[in-house]
Formats: structure tokens, C-alpha cells, sequence
């Protein structure tokens, strides 16, 4: 059982890395990055999930993903960008979770992010295409998968960069 302190420690971080992952949000709508490119986002709030999943394990990188999520919708995205952002921020959470935590991590934190975001862009897209019952959204996949090189290699590299931080200060569980 987790003692009083432990617990109140754990709630203020991980109000911190939501609202450090809302923060990176707001900062990416202001970037004029990929705004001609219908979905196309650096996804710099990853680079929270993925430090706390290093950190804390996998359930808690979930757990913080699912709340910035969706508080990002309610306060700046809209109701109808929920589904597309919860289950994209679900999905690509999980796929990292299972990459980082393995014994046997067989790609590096710049993959993990590509592969991060290529997750959250298929998982946008299954979402896409069953709430508008039309399958042709899936021909945008390919140009998503290519844009997922670029922002998930983005990320990966932010999240080399914070796990060396990290690592150097002895604040991760999962060296």
C-alpha cells in the first residue's frame, strides 16, 4: 500500500506531466509546422507519455496520455475531435508501453516515437473511417505514415534528450 506522501507525490506529478503535456500542445498550435497538411502534428505531447512511461511504467504513461487528451479536447479541440484524439492518444500509448517496457527493446527511443506516432495516426484513421462509414479515408495512411517519420523521429529525439536528463539525475525506474 502506498503511503500518504507516495500517493499526494505521485498525484502532483502527474498533474504536472498533464499539464506539461497540454502546455506542449498549445505550443504546437502556435508552430505553423505541417499546417497546410490536414492531421498532420509534431505530437510533441508524446514526449511527456514517453518520459512517463520511463519513469513509471507503462500504465501510468497510458494513464497520463488518456487525461492530457482529454482535457486537451475540452479545452482546446472540441468535442467532435474526442474520439480521434482519445483513441489515437490510447492506442499509440499502449504500442509504446509495450516497446519500452519489454526486456528485450529492440528499437531505440527515436523508433519508439516513430512507431508512436504511426500507431496514433492508424488509430485516428480506424476512428476516421468507422464513424464516417467510408473506407477510402484509409488511402490517406500512406502520407500520415510519412509524416509519422518525421514528427515520431522529433519526439524520439526529444525523449533521448530526457531520458539522458533523467538517467544523469537517477529519476528513472526503467534504465
Amino acid at each position: 500500500m502506498m503511503s500518504s506522501v507516495a500517493y499526494t507525490k505521485k498525484i502532483v506529478l502527474t498533474a504536472l506531466f498533464v499539464a506539461s503535456g497540454i502546455v506542449l500542445q498549445i505550443i504546437e498550435q502556435i508552430l505553423p509546422i505541417f499546417c497546410s497538411i490536414p492531421g498532420g502534428k509534431l505530437g510533441l505531447a508524446n514526449v511527456v507519455t514517453i518520459a512517463g512511461i520511463l519513469i513509471f511504467g507503462g500504465g501510468y504513461g497510458i494513464s497520463v496520455a488518456v487525461i492530457r487528451s482529454l482535457l486537451g479536447c475540452l479545452l482546446f479541440g472540441g468535442i467532435s475531435a474526442l474520439p480521434y484524439s482519445l483513441f489515437g492518444a490510447l492506442f499509440s500509448s499502449i504500442i509504446m508501453s509495450c516497446f519500452l517496457c519489454s526486456k528485450q527493446r529492440t528499437f531505440s527511443l527515436i523508433g519508439i516515437g516513430i512507431i508512436g506516432a504511426c500507431a496514433h495516426n492508424f488509430a485516428q484513421i480506424l476512428i476516421s473511417s468507422l464513424l464516417l462509414k467510408n473506407g477510402y479515408v484509409w488511402t490517406y495512411l500512406p502520407v500520415l505514415f510519412l509524416l509519422s517519420v518525421f514528427s515520431g523521429g522529433t519526439v524520439g529525439v526529444c525523449a533521448v534528450r530526457i531520458k539522458r536528463y533523467l538517467s544523469a539525475h537517477k529519476l528513472t525506474e526503467r534504465q
